[in-house]
């Protein structure tokens, strides 16, 4: 009976799930810029929560497969108000996205060492309220396949991480819209670190992304401009519990 509950015990899942609180920065702006109504735009610190799943086999007979696992998370913004281009007219702003996808770890003495994966997320930008006709503001998703690379070194309780992402961008709601012909791409940076407190894992991180996008306007558009930079900054201070 007990060899059994073993058995059992050894083929449950590994689960670590956590919530988060942050902050977050968004901006765009233009590259030669012919339109003048292109006007660039930056919603401001958006307080940030959020939720994450992690999961292993864990059944401590598959050496390799035991360390690829899916993950995901979940971010919301509180809406938050800022102002129109003529600074005189207020609207509010609210940030969605999240990402799933699977994820090999690699381990040595128990303890993680880096990892490799693929996922594919989402970035929704919500505005509401008054806005000056002609100004644009980067409404809409990008969705995107995010192939990334980590590593993790340990000094004594803490554990240091940095990882890198291309962003393969396959929606662009914005952009598709009144650029046609863009062609985009998109990059990550992300660090962090994390330190376990009794059964709690406690983490800071602070993640940067950047999309880019070369316009390709042809003269009689009705908004030309060479290209555009759409970069997003954040940071989240994370507490997580294994199951």
């Amino acid at each position: 009976m007990t060899a059994l509950l073993c058995v059992l015990a050894a083929a449950l899942p590994s689960l670590d799930a956590s919530v988060s609180v942050g902050s977050s920065v968004r901006r765009l702006f233009y590259r030669d810029r012919v339109t003048q109504t292109l006007v660039g735009w930056q919603s401001g610190a958006l307080a940030v929560w959020g939720l994450s799943l992690q999961a292993y086999p864990s059944t401590g007979r598959l050496p390799i497969l035991d360390d690829v696992g899916a993950y995901g998370w979940y971010k919301r913004s509180l809406e938050s108000s800022t102002l129109t281009a003529d600074n005189v007219l207020a609207f509010s702003t609210q940030e969605i996205a999240w990402e799933a996808g699977l994820r090999w770890r690699v381990m040595s003495d128990s303890r993680e060492r880096g990892a490799v994966s693929v996922g594919y997320g989402s970035l929704r930008q919500v505005f509401s309220g008054a806005r000056l006709p002609g100004y644009l503001l980067p409404a809409g998703t990008i969705q995107y396949w995010r192939p990334g690379l980590e590593g993790q070194i340990s000094l004594g309780r803490v554990a240091l991480g940095a990882g890198a992402a291309y962003l393969l961008i396959v929606r662009q709601d914005f952009l598709s819209k009144y650029f046609p012909r863009a062609s985009k791409g998109g990059v990550e940076a992300s660090v962090r670190a994390s330190m376990d407190v009794g059964r709690v894992g406690v983490t800071l991180s602070g993640r940067y992304q950047r999309f880019f996008y070369s316009l390709h306007p042809q003269p009689y558009d009705p908004y030309v401009a060479g290209g555009a930079l759409d970069e997003l900054f954040s940071i989240d201070l994370a507490c997580g519990f294994r199951l």
